[in-house]
């Protein structure tokens, strides 16, 4: 579920768990193609089940999931965008903004252009984006304004929404505009939305070795958000100069989310080992959690929100219990990209997870690899 994380709009995310498990990259079961396609295939029906109720559901939080499940299945995400415009929730609604535009879904472009006046400025943002990409004459200057002035998650996502529209005359724009001040931010804020100018032009100039460089850079920040959105976009280009370095985050004590991230990336430059940890975190549960936060603890001077975010985990089961589904969640969406029998039938066990996000992810991981 990047694409919407990545925009700043991932409701009620926890903080990175600050997990002491490696995982070792053993080999997963090899066997793929045919037998996983197969099993694939059985569990498609099921999936597709799974993301129209997540898109029906009272959570606002299930019904973004389900919009980015659907851009994977073209022919269920009419419903689910006509519906998602009308949210009362300005997340949901720019999530379906968006889902419109990828899949250039042409009978909703009317639609997206009465949200141009929506009061969300990052929703105006995605209206323009879909509009435009559903081929409505729109005016695209506002999207520039945004990426000077507006708020930090307006600035993300207009980056993110320019990068998607593929004009590569836009790269001077999002460089130049990437240097202005952002004086009422923090400094990890404006680090991520930094990251979210990069990822933009890269995306439309995968060979701009400065940008890419900065990338890079990221995958060794202080930030462990930050780190795990550098390690997606580097597997999302394909980087295999980082392979050694994404192998040596999986094997260290590293937060389980950013040993995630690396597991996906390798499994996308075609490194088969790395399998094994997305399947093994498939399985993260609340006790695992409890007892990698108290190893944590233990080993670590910590203070501060650090200190008050982990003694509030520590105290609360269902936030642990959220905060493991998270992991279960991005694992299952990085096996997605896995070509095996064994991360088909996993995938298969997750529809019926406890937690209705992990049950989407699962869900938009098949359709994903049917695609």
């Amino acid at each position: 579920m990047r694409s919407i994380r990545a925009a700043g709009w991932f409701l009620a995310s926890t903080a990175l768990v600050m997990g002491v498990c490696a995982f070792a990259p053993t080999q997963a079961n090899a066997q793929g193609s045919n037998e996983s396609k197969i099993l694939l295939l059985q569990s498609k029906p099921k999936a597709t089940a799974v993301v129209r109720a997540a898109g029906q559901s009272e959570n606002p939080r299930e019904r973004l999931a389900a919009l980015e499940a659907v851009q994977h299945a073209p022919d269920v995400a009419f419903e689910l965008a006509r519906k998602g415009l009308g949210d009362e929730n300005p997340a949901v609604r720019f999530g379906a903004l968006v889902t419109v535009g990828k899949l250039q879904l042409n009978r909703l472009g009317d639609a997206a252009l009465d949200l141009m006046r929506d009061e969300n400025e990052s929703v105006r943002a995605a209206a323009l984006f879909a509009a435009k990409q559903c081929g409505k004459e729109v005016n695209l200057s506002p999207l520039a304004g945004m990426l000077a002035n507006g708020s930090s998650s307006a600035r993300a996502n207009a980056a993110m929404l320019i990068g998607q529209l593929g004009d590569p005359q836009a790269i001077n724009m999002l460089r130049d505009m990437a240097d202005n001040p952002m004086p009422r931010v923090s400094t990890a804020e404006r680090t991520w939305v930094r990251l979210q100018y990069a990822e933009a032009m890269i995306r439309l100039d995968p060979d701009d070795a400065e940008v890419l460089g900065s990338i890079r850079a990221a995958v060794y920040s202080n930030l462990d958000d930050v780190r795990v959105l550098a390690i997606q976009i580097l597997g999302e280009v394909g980087d295999r100069s980082v392979q050694g370095g994404l192998s040596h985050i999986i094997k260290r004590d590293n937060p389980i989310q950013v040993q995630i991230a690396a597991a996906q990336a390798l499994v996308r430059m075609g490194d088969r080992r790395a399998a094994q940890v997305l399947l093994e975190a498939t399985k993260y549960d609340e006790r695992q959690l409890r007892k990698d936060l108290t190893e944590y603890v233990n080993k670590n001077p910590v203070g501060g929100p650090e200190a008050q975010a982990i003694r509030d985990l520590l105290s609360d089961e269902r936030a642990r219990q959220r905060a493991a589904a998270e992991v279960r969640a991005q694992a299952a969406v990085g096996l997605g990209y896995v070509d095996s029998e064994a991360a088909a039938k996993r995938l298969a066990v997750l529809l019926d997870d406890a937690d209705p996000i992990v049950r989407v992810a699962a869900a938009s991981a098949i359709l994903h690899s049917l695609r």
